[in-house]
């Protein structure tokens, strides 16, 4: 029983080894077909062999790899197909792919995402189609509102943002119309002549509104007692009210083409009542910053939001106040000027050394024997040697010709070209950065001594320029004319040396321009004269001797070195980008008073300037309007005037005169014709003995068809005119 157990162990062992080797040899297997299948195109297939091998051997990091590899390839080449067939609107074919992509990879967040935005393309195509018929149907708001919609869920949809600039088209053009219609039927353009002295501000709008039809609401602070004083001929309504609100220190509002709704015209109301509007000003050459300066110094204004990434500007003011801050952007906003300057740098190196003579040796030396018999090696053999037995030994003797003539000639040649906007510095460097090693050394104390032999050493290498430097700044002129501002430095190593640490010195040599110049565009200018001339001169001569005018050279040698360096520059600055000048009209504007902004000044034109024609008003004529000739309106009164709002020229039958109800002053006696309550106009019918007259046809001119009576007179109590 016992050998049993161990065959029994011993077999299980044997036949789990099999396993393995069979397990190991069939995921050798599935790899090897998987990579294969991939490679025919058969994705599903290969996967799942790939990820079975994986499985079978989760250690080996190969089959793993491959799978992962196989896998994310396999997902993105569906998921771009189906991402080009939604794009093309192919949205079956692109669910279809999707939905592969599932099946590859299940949960893949794109692919979900995807089926997510084809419901949202439809259920968008289904909204932009009932935006065209409302389009079609002239609800632009409907339509507005349907392609909002989907730009609100989906803002990179190309037919989308199309429709709504249509939409936005069509609303602006509908909007022109509508304001162009207002604008033909306000009152604000009728002709009006207006006679009144110290009249009630009230009876004044009342006369008006009475005669033309405007519509006038006060503001409950508006004083009952405030008088006016106009005398205008032949000017419109909106003139004429501007004037009598600038002398009462009144503003208005224009509620609609004939409605204005007066207040007044302190800063409590102003801010109750102004309409103000908002503008996102997207600068592009300007510095937001300067113009943002400008706009609170020159318009005072307050409400104002700047974006220093974007170089926006966010303005919020009056509709005047936008308008003028518009202008004096658009001026800002221009261009700057830019510049090319050519640059000729020539530095020209000549250098003559002469080294010519002997040159006799500067000592001679002689020597006494320090070995053998006549050694004089101690003071004592010096005293009691005889003289005869000194021995003096001479020293090597040598003398050099020389005969030496050099010439060199060097030309450094430098052309840069620079481009440079306005006002802006552009630099250029020719030359190369020589290294300079310096080293620090910080005493350390050790020992309870400080020292230079306890002291920590720090090394730092720092880099000189040495070459050619040019900086230029241009300034371009309204005239055509490029100023600039040059600084020149040209440098060379003329010498370097080591201290005792083994620091590098360099002795460097420096020659320095800097100038401000103005030439035309295309004008060359050469400037020179930065020469450096060294002249030396070393002689080693036989004293006397060498002295001597013609034995100089036998008994000595000269050398002289003559080194002379000359740099020459030559500039030419051609214009790229003229500066912008701003035109007369946008140079000059009328920006209103120190109290209040107004993009127009207040004015008084007669109505010819103001219809657009030539008025032709008829004396006296009450009315107004319509689409004949321009005639003006006519309201008098105050104490010197016969009646408020009438005129006595013109009898009350006649049918183009309305006849209001008017308030009578005290003391006055009005006219048999006027009545204080409307009265039935009839026409004036002829005598029946009379024989027929024909009516005479009105003038060019509009004048009333019937004749006008004589004024009657009529002058209140005490008042002898």
């Amino acid at each position: 029983m016992l050998s049993w157990r161990l065959c029994g162990g011993s077999g299980a062992a044997a036949i789990t080894a099999a396993v393995l080797v069979l397990a190991g040899c069939a995921a050798s297997r599935q790899h090897a077909e998987g990579l294969e299948q991939m490679a025919g195109g058969d994705r599903e297939k290969g996967l799942a062999n790939l990820a079975a091998a994986s499985a079978a051997e989760p250690t080996n990091s190969q089959y793993r790899m491959d799978y992962l590899k196989q896998l994310n390839l396999t997902v993105n080449r569906l998921l771009a197909q189906a991402d080009d067939a939604r794009r093309v609107g192919q949205y079956a074919a692109a669910r279809q792919l999707y939905q592969e992509t599932l099946k590859v990879d299940v949960g893949d967040d794109r692919a979900l995402r995807g089926l997510s935005n084809i419901d949202m393309d439809e259920r968008h195509n289904a909204l932009l189609a009932d935006a065209e018929k409302l389009l079609a149907a002239h609800d632009l708001a409907g339509a507005r509102d349907k392609v909002h919609t989907v730009l609100q869920e989906n803002g990179a949809r190309l037919d989308a943002k199309v429709l709504a600039t249509r939409i936005a088209d069509e609303m602006d053009k509908a909007e022109a119309a509508k304001a162009a219609q207002i604008a033909a039927s306000s009152v604000m353009k009728k002709p009006v002549s207006l006679q009144f002295r110290d009249a009630n501000l009230r009876m004044v709008f009342e006369a008006l509104s009475r005669t033309t039809g405007l519509n006038v609401i006060f503001d409950r602070d508006v004083r009952n007692d405030l008088k006016t004083t106009i005398f205008v001929h032949d000017a419109s309504v909106a003139d004429t009210v501007d004037m009598i609100l600038l002398q009462s220190q009144l503003d208005k509002k224009e509620l609609n083409a004939n409605t204005l709704f007066i207040y007044p015209a302190t800063a409590a109301k102003q801010k109750e009542y102004q309409d103000l509007k908002v503008r996102v000003f997207q600068l592009s050459n300007a510095d937001a910053k300067t113009v943002q300066n400008v706009l609170k110094t020159v318009l005072k204004v307050a409400d104002m939001s700047m974006d220093e990434k974007t170089n926006t500007l966010v303005v919020r003011g009056t509709p005047d106040t936008i308008a003028l801050a518009e202008k004096i952007i658009a001026v800002q906003d221009a261009a700057d000027p830019e510049v090319i300057i050519e640059v000729e740098v020539l530095e020209v190196t000549r250098e003559r050394i002469l080294d010519l003579g002997i040159e006799w040796p500067a000592t001679f030396g002689a020597a006494t024997p320090t070995s053998g018999p006549y050694a004089l090696n101690t003071l004592n053999n010096l005293v009691h040697q005889p003289i005869g037995q000194l021995n003096v030994l001479g020293g090597p003797f040598s003398a050099k010709a020389n005969f030496g003539l050099t010439d060199s000639d060097t030309r450094v040649l430098a052309a840069p070209r620079l481009r440079a906007r306005d006002k802006e510095k552009a630099k250029i460097m020719i030359g190369s950065k020589e290294p300079v090693l310096t080293t620090t050394s910080t005493p350390v104390a050790s020992g309870g001594v400080t020292g230079v032999a306890n002291a920590n050493f720090t090394s730092s290498v720092q880099y000189l320029d040495v070459g050619l430097k040019l900086e230029v700044k241009p300034h371009v002129y309204l005239e055509g004319d490029v100023g600039i501002e040059l600084n020149l430095e040209v440098s060379s190593i003329t010498n370097s040396f080591k201290d005792a640490n083994g620091n590098t010195y360099y002795e460097i040599g420096t020659r320095n321009a800097t100038t401000n110049l103005r030439l035309r565009d295309g004008e060359t200018q050469i400037l020179g004269g930065l020469i450096q001339d060294n002249d030396s001169l070393t002689a080693n001569k036989v004293p006397g001797l060498g002295e001597m005018p013609l034995l100089d050279r036998l008994f000595g040698s000269n050398k002289r070195d003559d080194k002379k360096t000359e740099v020459v520059l030559s500039i030419t600055p051609h214009i790229l980008r003229a500066p912008a000048v701003a035109d007369s009209r946008a140079r000059d504007l009328f920006s209103g008073t120190e109290s209040a902004v107004r993009e127009a000044p207040l004015r008084l034109d007669p109505i010819g300037s103001v219809s657009g024609a030539p008025a032709t008003p008829t004396p006296g004529f009450v009315g107004g309007g319509g689409t004949g000739p321009a005639t003006p309106t006519t309201a008098t009164g105050g104490p010197t005037a016969p009646l408020p709002n009438v005129n006595p020229n013109y009898p009350r039958n006649d049918p183009r005169v309305p006849v209001p109800r008017h308030e009578v002053p005290p003391g006055v006696t009005p006219p048999p014709w006027l009545g204080n309550a409307p009265q039935p106009v009839e026409p004036p019918a002829a005598p029946p003995e009379a024989p027929a007259t024909p009516t005479p046809a009105p003038s060019p001119e509009g004048a009333a068809p019937y004749p006008a009576p004589a004024p009657t007179p009529v002058t209140p109590p005490g008042n002898p005119n």
